[in-house]
């Protein structure tokens, strides 16, 4: 390798991020010492798509930070080493078997590539070696080849060629534990593993160093065996490593090495099983991550936003954006609508402060503004944070649901008003037919409140509709705007007042709503413009021009309505010339419950309005020029 046949060793590092390219460079080492002295190390950085192929087979060294420089490397045939910079050594860049080895910072980077590069010097330069390495420096050269493996069986067949280096006059086999036997898995070269026997757990010399964890060095048992002497190391709990002797045996150095050997194994097969750990939990929370219903995200905090590092089937589907769009993209410029920004930047700031955050949001999506309970997750809680997950449960239906519900609980409430308010007028009106039977005999007054008690029962099949169907007018026909007027007088107690029809039109219209339509705006008129609650003489010229005592007179008639932009719409008014509408209040007078009489319900205004909306009208209040109330009904 250049390394070793040159002056000097090439580090090459692929990235897609140019500050981390030069920063990475800038902080390798520019000499390395082998141990036989130094020598000089340059290092250069480019991206992964720019990259030749010569570049990456000539270097010594080639370190990757993501999955993109990993592809280029296992696209060439190349010598060298390859070193994963990687926040996660249980990822899949970091756990690739293309990867030498792993490093989480710039420091780990800078002693990791100058001891792969001082190994692979040494192992070139000592090709022709002018001395015997010692036993030492052959087992910490062996290291290497233990920190390079990824499985427990490349562990095991790795510390067997080790012992090999190490002890080349001895034979090596490694033992593990199954049930109540100790089986032997893997033996060095001349000794098929089918020839060691298996021995039960606290039987045998390995069966004891199992059991007891403790190593020994004693008689060979295996009276056929062509060795005597057993050097045999525990390696955890379920784990020997043994070598076996002829009849020199072995000394203390070889028990230390035997040890030391063991120890780093051990070592081993922690790291192995902390990795694999890693790796199942993090398979199991990508699968959860994947296979939630809920929109998911998982993020990172880049100057302040939360920038996409992956997203689930789910988001996808439901914001409309595949992942390739928004990873790497603040989620906020996507998803969240305009003007919700300060309540971004609100979850953002506890966020970062590592904060749970469950709340209700308004987010963008394919179809359109939805509600969802956001549910945030800080990796760490009560700590500075970078990093978390986002789940967003939609809520919209529930909540549709919610005010659907509270709208027929206020419908049902304001039924119960309606109820006794519409029936009063046909009610008085068969009181006093009934009465007026009863005190003259004539009995054609008892057809009138027969008439009035009908008007009750239609009414009453109206205002269930009305609870039930909300807006809803049902069927319409063609009504004859003089014709519904009169006809509602007459099922109004009118009090001596009055009506005028100046005009016809046809509307289209449901009659038994607009009669209850008119009924109510006349007894609105009656009750509150009548003769009992006109104004004072002195305030005649204010307030109409007709005196104190004269019978109210009601005027419905066709009307061109001008609307605030200019044009002119279709419609009808009702008007009085009575007391007139509160100054103060006059917005108000469409408001279920509002009245100005201690003894009026406020509803009915309100009911006209509503039936005058089912039917795709407006109403609107205003005075009228004799200084009574005016209702317009725009019909366009």
């Amino acid at each position: 390798m250049t390394s070793a046949l040159g002056e000097h060793a090439s580090v090459l590092v692929l990235s897609g991020d140019p500050e981390l390219s030069e920063d990475l460079e800038a902080r390798l080492e520019p000499r390395v010492d082998d141990g036989d002295g130094t020598f000089a190390v340059k290092a250069h950085a480019v991206t992964s798509d720019a990259a030749d192929e010569a570049q990456i087979t000539d270097v010594d060294v080639t370190v990757v930070v993501d999955e993109a420089g990993l592809e280029r490397v296992r696209s060439v045939d190349r010598d060298g080493a390859v070193v994963a910079y990687v926040d996660d050594p249980a990822g899949e860049t970091a756990t690739d078997p293309v990867v030498d080895a792993t490093a989480g910072t710039p420091e780990a980077l800078s002693d990791t590539v100058a001891w792969l590069l001082a190994r692979d010097r040494r192992s070139v330069v000592r090709s022709e070696p002018t001395r015997t390495p010692s036993r030492i420096e052959q087992l910490n050269a062996g290291m290497a080849e233990l920190a390079a493996v990824r499985s427990v069986d490349e562990a095991y067949r790795a510390v067997t060629a080790v012992a090999e280096q190490v002890f080349p006059e001895y034979q090596s086999v490694v033992a593990v534990r199954d049930g109540e036997w100790v089986e032997p898995v893997v033996a060095s070269s001349g000794t098929p593993v089918e020839d060691c026997n298996r021995v039960r757990v606290g039987g045998g010399v390995a069966g004891r160093a199992v059991r007891t964890g403790n190593a020994s060095i004693a008689p060979n048992p295996n009276p056929e065996s062509r060795f005597d002497t057993l050097l045999t190391v525990p390696v955890g709990d379920d784990v020997v490593f043994q070598l076996a002797a002829g009849a020199d045996g072995f000394d203390d150095d070889d028990r230390r090495l035997a040890e030391l050997l063991g120890s780093h194994l051990e070592e081993t097969l922690d790291r192995i099983a902390v990795t694999e750990t890693l790796r199942t939990e993090r398979d199991r929370l990508l699968a959860l991550f994947t296979n939630v219903p809920d929109p998911a995200i998982a993020y990172d905090y880049v100057d302040g936003d939360p920038i996409v590092r992956q997203v689930n089937d789910a988001f996808e589907e439901t914001f409309g954006y595949d992942a390739e769009t928004v990873t790497g993209e603040s989620i906020d410029d996507y998803i969240v609508p305009a003007g919700s920004g300060p309540e971004a930047d609100d979850l953002n700031e506890r966020l970062q402060r590592g904060e749970n955050v469950r709340r209700e949001v308004a987010r963008t999506t394919a179809d359109g503004t939805r509600h969802f309970i956001l549910h945030v997750i800080p990796i760490r809680l009560d700590a500075e944070n970078a990093a978390g997950y986002a789940i967003y449960t939609d809520v919209t239906d529930r909540r549709e649901r919610e005010e659907t519900l509270r709208r027929q609980n206020e419908r049902l409430d304001e039924f119960a008003s309606i109820v006794s308010h519409d029936l009063r007028n046909p009610l008085s009106v068969a009181e006093g037919y009934v009465d007026l039977a009863r005190e003259t005999g004539d009995m054609d007054h008892l057809d009138r409140a027969a008439d009035a008690i009908g008007r009750m029962d239609e009414l009453v099949e109206d205002l269930l509709s009305l609870a039930r169907q909300g807006r809803s007018v049902g069927e319409t026909e063609s009504v004859s705007l003089a014709d519904i007027a009169r006809e509602a007088w007459e099922g109004v107690d009118t009090d001596g007042a009055t009506l005028t029809v100046d005009s016809d039109t046809t509307l289209e219209a449901n009659r038994t709503r607009l009669r209850e339509l008119f009924e109510n705006v006349f007894r609105n008129s009656v009750e509150h413009g009548s003769t009992s609650s006109r104004a004072e003489p002195d305030d005649s010229v204010e307030h109409g021009d007709s005196p104190p005592d004269a019978p109210l007179s009601v005027r419905v008639g066709v009307a061109a309505l001008r609307e605030d932009d200019g044009t002119v719409v279709d419609g009808f008014y009702v008007e009085d010339d009575g007391r007139g509408l509160p100054e103060d209040d006059i917005d108000r007078v469409f408001e279920s419950g509002f009245t100005t009489e201690e003894s009026g319900t406020g509803l009915g205004l309100a009911i006209s309005e509503r039936i005058a909306e089912a039917h795709g009208w407006t109403v609107a209040a205003c005075p009228a020029e004799s200084g009574g109330a005016r209702f317009e009904f725009r019909t366009e």
